[in-house]
């Protein structure tokens, strides 16, 4: 954004930091500001750090700055206009301020919410708003930065830790007002018995007060919380209204709004010793914030959902959009966390989902909270040295080995997925492009050892954009299905969260039948054809064989398996030594076959069958299990056979013809393609798979037990 506004250089960039006061003035008044220097940031005067989305560059507002004129973002003129002091004398009735006395509606101290917020146009708080002693002093990256001059912006990224932990108080700037979700006025108007009994329905009045009383009513359960078997935490929340009312689709407005989602505001909101949110003329505490939104995560309102089931002639239906609240339980839980830092992989995991303008700040934004970062050698910390002069796939890549080289882990390589048009193109095929959220939901690795738990092998190439791992090659793909893809059935990116629907959709009933058929056919053909005897026969040749011939000798094994392989179910040992839980996956997806395909779609006895039909009568959602498996584990994948008869699960860009491979050092197998280079050997990491029968490491046992060592792979 263009500015005439000239900026005197900061003595020491590493240390000194600009500081902005802004005049005092009623809302409609121009915005008048100005600038200091702070020589060393350790003696700078008490200030508070705005936090806050720039907004679109397009109809840009004046200001004076230093009796300069400065244009700034729409969204940052209504944020210092809100955060500007108020005139010492006038009455603010006469200059567009709406006073809330203490017999208003929604005045603070008749409201749930009086301990966690407040209107900041109630009586007391317009007289703590006006100028005082001297002038507020704020930091605003935007105009306390000189964005033109790229190496003090590189500086002062690294200074921002210092920053918002020195800042006395941290105000988060939502806008204006809560964007009102797609709703009908008539949906929130307060009914006629209400308004003769006195009554008023808040979502008629404000949408801000109808978030304030969720938050207000979160905390009312707090004490309810408890932990289930998983380790969770769990609570039925009460005093909540039902998910279909418009007041659930205000919250998630709230939510959704942008600040949440973008990535800078990660560490500007975890480093904060004390912070607030403002929206509009509301103000609400980031602590008990922070603390409701915890209490709402335990309570499970955010998944989204639609159930249809029919029982006896009726149908019933349900259904919630869900409330968008992992990119606020993110920041909630790092602030958790000891020192408020985490590592950089699972930041750089979560960064990917959030938004920002350049794609390199995806690493930069996070560095300031990532513990490892703030401990690294100087050798090691070189490779995430904030440096807009990079280009993005080199900062992607350095972040890349940096987490590898400091953990001595490949765990990043599951991050990767090759897409068909990248945004960053110059990644390395073994890179995760940190600014692209994933398409698929992410395995549970701490359910499989694919590698058998043996420590990467890592061999220098000097050349950092290939990493040459060892790891056993398994074997080459041979059929595959189309991936499943519904526009229907999206994936939410920002928490990795499939839409959860029953029954399922055209699209889903479509995959399974194409990828049981394949299977089914593969395995009647070679039994036919006697290669299962040809197979046997070799075992005693080549201890490697034994992996040749899956377990799957009946058509209920092979069910079973299939079963296992679309749920993404740890091995269990062989088809017929299950436990109860793949038992239970089984006995669903046979209800599932029975009411979405029909009678004679799965291999289940006639008895198993006709108890189905009699079961599907009283309780209709017994293929559930299945369908939230099916979902979780294969939207945006593809089903696949190699040519020995493997099946499994791989990402959506496989072809037939491309390798599975298991690396040493990482819990799940790949799938990989020879580049064109046959005389080197090179090879493209397409992303992670399942694969039934290798994932508690069968391959690399079988391996050892016949002498073979792994071998390398070199990937570009």
């Amino acid at each position: 954004m263009e500015s005439k506004y000239t900026y005197q250089p900061l003595p020491d960039p590493a240390n000194s930091i600009r500081l902005l006061s802004v005049e005092p003035g009623w809302p409609s008044d121009p915005i008048r500001a100005n600038i200091q220097i702070v020589t060393h940031l350790n003696d700078s005067p008490c200030y508070q750090a705005l936090s806050y989305v720039w907004g679109s560059v397009e109809n840009p507002v004046p200001i004076k700055c230093d009796d300069c004129p400065m244009q700034v973002t729409r969204n940052l003129a209504s944020a210092l206009a809100a955060l500007r002091q108020l005139p010492s004398e006038g009455d603010p009735t006469t200059h567009g301020i709406s006073v809330v006395d203490e017999s208003h509606i929604l005045h603070s101290k008749q409201r749930a919410w009086k301990d966690i917020a407040r209107n900041r146009n109630e009586v007391d708080m317009i007289e703590s708003r006006r100028a005082s002693q001297g002038p507020l002093l704020f930091w605003i990256d935007a105009l306390c930065i000189n964005q033109d001059d790229m190496q003090e912006r590189a500086e002062q990224v690294k200074l921002m830790r210092r920053i918002y932990t020195t800042a006395s108080m941290v105000c988060i700037w939502l806008g204006d007002e809560l964007v009102a979700p797609d709703i009908l006025v008539s949906d929130l108007r307060t009914s006629r018995l209400d308004r003769a009994f006195g009554r008023k329905r808040l979502a008629d009045i404000d949408y801000m007060s109808v978030v304030l009383s969720f938050f207000a009513q979160a905390l009312r359960n707090s004490h309810r919380v408890t932990t289930n078997e998983y380790g969770l935490p769990d609570v039925d929340l009460l005093g909540f209204p039902s998910q279909k009312t418009p007041e659930h689709r205000i919250l998630g407005a709230f939510f959704n709004q942008p600040w949440f989602h973008r990535v800078w505001i990660v560490q500007e909101a975890v480093l904060a010793q004390n912070a607030k949110i403002l929206v509009g003329a509301w103000e609400l505490d980031w602590k008990p914030f922070a603390e409701a939104v915890n209490v709402m995560d335990a309570g499970n309102i955010r998944d989204p959902f639609t159930l249809q089931l029919r029982v006896t002639g009726v149908t019933s239906e349900e259904s919630s959009a869900g409330v968008d609240i992992p990119a606020a339980l993110y920041l909630c839980q790092i602030q958790q966390l000891p020192g408020r830092k985490e590592s950089l992989f699972p930041l750089l995991n979560k960064s990917r989902t959030r938004k920002a303008t350049n794609p390199a700040d995806h690493v930069f934004a996070v560095l300031g909270i990532a513990g490892d970062v703030a401990n690294a050698t100087d050798l090691s910390s070189k490779l995430v040295a904030v440096n807009y002069e990079k280009p993005v796939g080199q900062v992607f890549r350095d972040a890349t080995w940096f987490i590898i080289l400091t953990h001595a882990t490949l765990r990043p390589l599951t991050a990767v997925e090759i897409l068909e048009d990248p945004s960053v193109p110059d990644c390395p095929s073994w890179t995760p492009v940190w600014s692209e959220p994933r398409r698929t939901s992410a395995f549970d690795y701490d359910f499989f050892s694919a590698d058998a738990n043996q420590k990467m092998s890592m061999k220098a190439t000097g050349n950092a954009d290939l990493l040459q791992v060892a790891g056993h090659l398994l074997d080459s793909v041979g059929s595959i299905t189309d991936p499943l893809i519904d526009a229907n059935t999206p994936l939410r990116a920002q928490d990795e969260l499939i839409e959860w629907h029953y029954p399922p959709h055209q699209a889903e009933i479509d995959f399974v039948i194409s990828a049981l058929s394949m299977t089914t056919e593969y395995y009647n053909r070679r039994t036919s054809s006697g290669d299962e005897n040809i197979a046997v026969e070799a075992v005693a040749q080549d201890l490697t064989n034994q992996l040749c011939l899956p377990t799957y000798t009946t058509e209920k094994g092979v069910f079973e398996a299939f079963v296992s392989t679309l749920s993404v179910q740890t091995n269990g040992g062989s088809p017929d030594d299950r436990g109860d839980e793949a038992e239970d996956m089984v006995d669903s997806a046979e209800a599932w076959f029975q009411q979405n395909v029909g009678w004679s779609s799965h291999p289940a006895s006639w008895v198993t069958k006709i108890w189905h039909i009699v079961r599907d009568k009283w309780y209709p959602g017994a293929g559930m299990l299945f369908q939230a498996a099916l979902l979780r584990s294969c939207v945006g994948r593809r089903f696949f056979i190699t040519k020995r008869g493997f099946i499994g699960i791989g990402p959506a860009c496989m072809k037939a013809g491309d390798l599975v491979a298991v690396i040493l050092g990482v819990p799940v197998p790949f799938i990989i393609r020879k580049t064109g280079d046959q005389e080197n050997q090179k090879y493209v990491l397409l992303g992670e798979c399942y694969v039934d029968g290798i994932m508690e490491g069968e391959l690399v046992h079988t391996q050892q037990k016949a002498g073979k060592e792994a071998e390398l792979f070199t990937f570009v």
